[in-house]
């Protein structure tokens, strides 16, 4: 790294007013020649790994299409199955758009679970993709230091974009800045009123006409604001990858043939991307039939 740039890096400043919560950032960029191509960056930055070899894998071409649907449509649901490494990718499409400078100058939410710890693992995650550090297509060499200049265990700032997780409560409010919210499996917000959520975070992003808002999760029954948002004519770009995007690739085509005949298992809902019913309903919609008649006495119910 250039030692006016590392200079540069050592006095970064990072202002935190605590009466408005806004974050002013005085952070330098950093160049970084990265291939346009989703896979051809992904085999610059290392690879994914395989959960159950430990392995690298490739990058599947329904990968690619989350990619693709992120760049061009900016407002985004996936709709997805579970255990096909939908959020792996999505922390790759933000260090993506953080290197090769879209995110620059702004600020990145990634919001997930209830806890602010649960939130702190996606950041964890999400630097762990530069421990290798990096070989650009100028053949410079960045190793991690250079690329993460400044962290915490819920934050950290890549090239002049500061990430920050959030556990999905009405706290992730008023935020300046924002390019991009990204909530990971937003179908299973522990609220009765999940909207709430939903309502906080969605004018996080009405400053900046393309920036991203990507809604992803497996279904949890018909309710909810991921069901409300997916089922209607809303201004989301709607993409769904079932299990058979991924079977034979992460998805062990045994294991899938017995969850499928697992009674306990909600196969079509958890794999099928299908909202079926919620894991906290007392009754399966199917059990529920609607009979149209004239009550006039309890007795008559």
């Amino acid at each position: 790294m250039d030692s006016l740039f590392k200079k540069k890096c050592d006095q970064v400043n990072l202002t935190l007013d605590r009466i408005t919560n806004k974050t002013v950032l005085d952070i330098p960029t950093q160049r970084f020649n990265v291939p346009k191509g989703f896979k051809e960056f992904n085999e610059m930055i290392g690879l994914p790994i395989h959960p159950g070899t430990g392995e690298e894998t490739e990058v599947f071409d329904y990968q690619v299409d989350y990619f693709d649907a992120w760049q061009n449509h900016h407002k985004l649901i996936l709709n997805k199955s579970r255990k096909i490494g939908a959020t792996e990718t999505a922390l790759r499409i933000i260090a993506y758009n953080c290197l090769v400078g879209n995110y620059s100058d702004h600020r990145v939410m990634i919001v997930a679970g209830n806890k602010q710890d649960v939130a702190n693992r996606f950041i964890q995650r999400f630097k762990s993709l530069f421990y290798k550090g990096l070989t650009d297509l100028n053949n410079k060499r960045f190793e991690y230091e250079d690329i993460v200049i400044q962290e915490d265990s819920k934050s950290c700032i890549i090239n002049g974009t500061y990430i920050q997780a959030y556990p999905a409560n009405e706290s992730v409010r008023g935020e300046e800045n924002v390019i991009c919210v990204f909530m990971s499996e937003c179908a299973f917000i522990n609220l009765i009123d999940d909207s709430k959520v939903y309502n906080a975070l969605h004018p996080n992003v009405a400053n900046i006409k393309e920036a991203d808002f990507v809604m992803e999760s497996t279904p949890n029954g018909k309710r909810g604001f991921f069901w409300a948002n997916f089922d209607a004519n809303s201004e989301y770009h709607k993409l769904e990858q079932d299990y058979t995007v991924s079977l034979g690739q992460l998805l062990d085509e045994e294991f899938i043939k017995a969850e499928q005949s697992n009674p306990r298992i909600d196969f079509q809902q958890e794999y099928g991307c299908k909202f079926t019913t919620s894991l906290s309903a007392a009754f399966k919609e199917d059990e529920i039939i609607f009979e149209e008649k004239e009550i006039n006495m309890y007795e008559d119910l």
